[in-house]
């Protein structure tokens, strides 16, 4: 992961460069007079990096993201739970003395992968299998064919939303990476316009002041979140 190279939040470097852009509406020519590569094209590439800096949403819009998802996955884990607790019913009607056939269904041990996102996808594949071995059986004493049918598009739904969690805290990273890289990168133009406004307007601190960046006092530094589980 990248380390940020300036030590205040983001949105206060946010609102630092847009500032300094403001400034070179008048002051560009100054610039790029005593350094040519602090010309237009360096302006214009500050001012992507600000709207962007601006529009964002850093990693606060990933954390929502991620705890959506989550939330999505827990909710598929009761409605799974809610699904065993009918099916364990037509189970012991279907096997009342096949105590074997009763924990290939799960009985019995179902309290300790009920609350494991991991045991839980993969009990429920297990699961519809048993469900199609025996489906005979169990329909012979009524059970739902509805019910029967569920236990397949709930394994599938386990492992979506299993999926979908996963793949969005990989991104988290990826996207945490990108985003310091051009953090970085809009800090970097920010100095290069300090330190040159410290001989262009050698004569005059006031608007040499005004390129300088934020202290450490006018902010605290900024960390990525721990990831929501």
């Amino acid at each position: 992961m990248p380390l940020r190279t300036f030590n205040y939040s983001d949105d206060v470097l946010a609102q630092h460069a847009s500032n300094v852009l403001s400034f070179l509406q008048e002051d560009l020519p100054d610039f790029t007079t005593f350094d040519p590569d602090l010309d237009e094209t360096k302006r214009d590439e500050l001012s992507q990096l600000v709207t962007w800096a601006l529009t964002e949403g850093g990693d606060d819009l990933n954390v929502a993201k991620l705890g959506d998802l989550t939330e999505a996955l827990l909710t598929e884990m009761q409605n799974a739970r809610k699904l065993y607790n009918q099916l364990r019913y037509w189970v012991i009607k279907a096997f009342p003395n096949r105590k074997a056939v009763q924990r290939q269904f799960g009985i019995g041990r179902f309290g300790k992968v009920s609350g494991s996102q991991e045991a839980m996808i993969s009990f429920f594949t297990s699961l519809k299998e048993s469900v199609e071995e025996y489906r005979a059986q169990l329909e012979a004493v009524n059970t739902p064919p509805a019910l029967l049918d569920s236990m397949e598009a709930q394994a599938q739904a386990l492992a979506d939303a299993q999926q979908a969690q996963e793949k969005k805290k990989g991104n988290r990273t990826v996207d945490t990476e990108e985003r310091i890289n051009k953090l970085n990168e809009l800090y970097a133009i920010t100095q290069a316009y300090n330190t040159a406004a410290e001989f262009v307007f050698f004569d005059s601190p006031a608007m040499r002041d005004r390129y300088r960046p934020p202290t450490v006092t006018e902010s605290e530094p900024v960390y990525e979140d721990e990831d929501v589980m």
